[in-house]
């Protein structure tokens, strides 16, 4: 006997908390990477900046691997529900190139500045 469907429906509600976390992840990963973010001339909270600090790796190894177990269960859920499957597995790809949108905001400002000879972490105004 074959299990219901989840449908399509069932795999939107599987992935919209996914693609929205990982935006959040990635609005911290640009606040981070703001040199303006951490002054207090930036304006910002000290509360968010906190935030930021304490919570941005943690929520990026978060992402990771809840994207990494989606995409597996998508690929799984493709065998067996072929239309709910490929949708959540379309959204996993999408989320992947959100992760690697995160990636190069992260790693962007350090590439710069170790073909430059200048220290990691170091930003420029």
């Amino acid at each position: 006997m074959k299990p219901s469907s989840p449908g399509i429906f069932g795999s939107l509600a599987m992935a919209a908390p996914l693609t929205l976390f990982g935006l959040v992840v990635l609005a911290g990963a640009t606040l981070k990477e703001t040199p303006q973010f951490w002054r207090n001339a930036g304006g910002y909270p000290v509360e968010l900046r906190e935030l930021v600090l304490v919570g941005f790796y943690p929520a990026c190894a978060i992402y990771f691997f809840w994207l990494l177990f989606g995409s597996l269960a998508a690929w799984r859920m493709l065998h067996v529900f072929k239309r709910a499957g490929l949708f959540l597995l379309l959204a996993c790809a999408l989320n992947w190139m959100l992760l690697a949108a995160i990636t190069t905001v992260v790693l962007w400002n350090n590439v710069e500045n170790v073909l430059q000879g200048q220290p990691l972490h170091q930003h420029t105004p």
